[in-house]
C-alpha cells in the first residue's frame, strides 16, 4: 500500500525530504517486487509451484522485520536476572519537539545521555539504592496515529551493583525503584546544560517556561520483565506501523487502525496520503543511529561487571540447545507445510548497490 503511494510523494516533495527518508520511501516502495528479483520454489510435500519477491530489509518497512524482532524478543528474555524489572519512561514537552525535529542526531544522543544519567545519579544516592542500574533504553518517536513525541523507554533491573562491586543492593520494595519526581527534576536541568552546550542556537528558542514546569517521567513495575520486553520488540526492528494496521489507500487517503489508549477501544484514522507519508517518513531514524542502547552493567563493556551481577544473585546460566528457526520463506501457501524447495533465482532488476540483500 505504502509502495502505490510513495512514487507521487517522492515527485513532490523529494527536494524537501532528507536524504534518509527518500531511502526509505524507495526501499518501502521496491519490497517484494520484481525490482529486488525473487525465488522460484517448488514444493515437496505437494509439488506445487511458488514465487516470491524478495524483502528489501529496510528497518522503516512496515512489511520487514518480523523475524529479527523474534529473536531479539528471545535474546532479552533469557538474559533476564531473577529480579522484579521496571519499565520507565521519559518524555520531553511538547515545547522541545522541534528541536528534535530540527537536529534529531544530537537531540536523540542528548534524550538517551540525560534520561541515562538522571536514572544513574538518581539511585547512587544513598537514601534511595545507593548503586549502580543496569538498563536497556529504547527509543520511542511517535504516537498511536503517527504524531511526533519523542521519549525514550528504559527496562531497569530492580536494583544495583555497589561501588565496591561486593555486595548486590535490592530495591526497598518490589514495586518501587526510584522517586519519579527526583527523576523528572534531575532529567529537565541535566537536559537543559546539555542542549545549552551542544545547540545554543536551538536552546535559545525554547520557551522558559518548558524549563519551570515538571517533565514526565513514569515509572511503572514490570514484574519479570518478559511482557515488558515484548511490548518493546515491537519497537525495536519494526517501525511507526505495521502493514497489518493498513486498512486501504489509495491516492487521496490513507486508512490505519489503532488503540485509544484511555480507552482501550479500536479505532480507525483516515489522513490525506501526502499527510499519512509525513507523519509516517518523520519517524525514519538518521542513518546509523541506535533506536536501542545499554547502560550501566548492561553495557557491551561492563561486561566484568555484568558478571559480578549474575554471581551475586546466582543466576542460573541454563544452556539450552538453540531451537532451529522456521523459515518463513519456504513456507507452503498451498499445503502450508514448510517444504519448500529453490528452483530458480529470479535476477533483480536494479543494480545490487541500490538494493538491500535479499533474505
Amino acid at each position: 500500500m505504502l509502495g502505490r503511494c510513495a512514487p507521487a510523494y517522492l515527485r513532490t516533495h523529494h527536494a524537501q525530504m532528507p536524504l534518509a527518508q527518500q531511502l526509505a520511501l524507495l526501499s518501502i516502495q521496491r519490497c517484494r517486487t520484481a525490482a529486488l528479483g525473487g525465488q522460484l520454489y517448488r514444493c515437496s510435500a505437494c509439488g506445487k509451484m511458488d514465487f516470491a519477491y524478495h524483502s528489501c530489509h529496510h528497518r522503516a518497512c512496515p512489511r520487514c522485520g518480523g523475524a529479527r524482532t523474534a529473536a531479539w524478543t528471545q535474546k532479552q528474555t533469557e538474559r533476564l536476572l531473577p529480579v522484579p524489572y521496571f519499565l520507565v519512561t521519559f518524555t520531553v514537552p511538547a515545547a522541545l519537539r522541534f528541536a528534535f525535529q530540527a537536529q534529531p542526531e544530537r537531540l536523540h544522543d542528548l534524550l538517551f545521555h540525560e534520561a541515562a544519567t538522571a536514572l544513574q545519579a538518581v539511585a547512587a544516592e544513598p537514601r534511595h539504592l545507593g548503586a549502580e542500574l543496569g538498563f536497556l533504553g529504547v527509543l520511542h518517536t511517535w504516537t498511536r496515529q503517527l504524531a511526533h513525541h519523542p521519549h525514550v523507554h528504559f527496562i531497569v533491573a530492580g536494583g544495583g551493583l555497589r561501588a565496591d562491586h561486593k555486595k548486590w543492593r535490592k530495591t526497598r520494595q518490589p514495586d518501587w525503584l526510584l522517586p519519579a519526581a527526583a527523576l523528572s527534576a534531575r532529567f529537565r536541568l541535566g537536559f537543559a546544560e546539555a542542549l545549552a552546550t551542544a545547540a545554543p542556537e536551538l536552546h535559545a528558542q525554547v520557551p522558559d517556561s518548558c524549563w519551570r514546569h515538571n517533565w514526565i517521567v513514569d515509572v511503572q513495575p514490570a514484574g519479570s520483565g518478559q511482557a515488558v520486553v515484548r511490548y518493546l520488540a515491537r519497537y525495536v526492528c519494526r517501525t511507526a506501523l505495521s502493514d497489518e494496521r493498513l486498512v486501504r489507500g489509495d491516492a487521496t487517503s490513507v486508512t490505519f487502525r489503532y488503540t485509544d489508549s484511555r480507552t482501550g477501544a479500536k479505532r480507525s484514522c483516515t489522513l490525506p496520503t501526502d499527510e499519512f507519508l509525513r507523519r509516517y517518513l518523520q519517524h525514519v531514524l538518521p542513518p546509523g543511529q541506535h533506536r536501542v542502547r545499554y547502560f550501566g552493567w548492561m553495557h557491551p563493556a561492563a561486561k566484568r561487571r555484568r558478571l559480578i551481577v549474575e554471581t551475586l544473585l546466582a543466576a542460573a546460566i541454563v544452556l539450552r540447545p538453540t531451537p532451529p528457526a522456521l523459515s518463513w520463506h519456504l513456507h507452503c501457501p498451498h499445503c502450508q507445510a514448510f517444504a519448500l524447495v529453490p528452483l530458480a533465482q529470479i535476477p533483480r532488476l536494479i543494480h545490487p548497490a541500490c538494493a538491500r540483500a535479499p533474505p
